[in-house]
């Protein structure tokens, strides 16, 4: 390795290549996903609704991870748009 060559930040194992643009994180091709250019860390932690944005918490009905503009507080509970909507659509 060259003294300007930097490791992954995830795996530690190969060439850092790409810089991740949610958190800058230097990684490798294997650890980076080139089409949405994030990378495998922000990925898994990725809104499953809108996947743009960081989860922040979990629905409490399906479980999905959900961004803050993705979900609804009731009280200490957090629900998705989708299991809010779909509640509110069974409900009537």
């Amino acid at each position: 390795m060259l003294k300007s060559e930097t490791l992954c930040e995830i795996c530690e194992q190969n060439i850092a290549t790409h810089t991740c643009k949610i958190c800058g994180a230097k990684v490798c091709n294997i650890c980076y996903d080139i089409d949405q250019q994030i990378c495998s860390v922000c990925k898994d932690a990725l809104c499953q609704i809108c996947n743009k944005n960081l989860s922040s918490r979990a629905c409490n009905i399906c479980g999905r991870l959900v961004c803050e503009d993705c979900s609804i507080k009731e009280g200490e509970s957090t629900i998705c748009k989708d299991c809010y909507h779909n509640r509110r659509v069974d409900n009537t």
